[in-house]
């Protein structure tokens, strides 16, 4: 399900439209708006969603549900 920024709980994917307008870039929402992702040059690493770039990029979240399956 889509969210917005303001409706992240941890565990929530997070989306960036980085490059030419398409989902590039996904991250874990932390809480305290905080998320980690995978840097190519640095690794994991936990960012601030407030970040210049990040805000700049950030498209929408995401949560999955979760099915029983018997």
């Amino acid at each position: 399900d889509p969210l917005k920024k303001t409706e992240l709980q941890e565990g929530d994917l997070v989306f960036f439209k980085i490059k030419r307008g398409r989902i590039s870039h996904v991250g874990i929402y932390m809480g305290s708006n905080k998320f980690a992702h995978a840097s190519t040059k640095r690794g994991v690493i936990i960012s601030d969603l407030d970040e210049p770039y990040y805000k700049k990029y950030f498209y929408k979240g995401g949560r999955l549900k979760v099915r029983k399956v018997n």
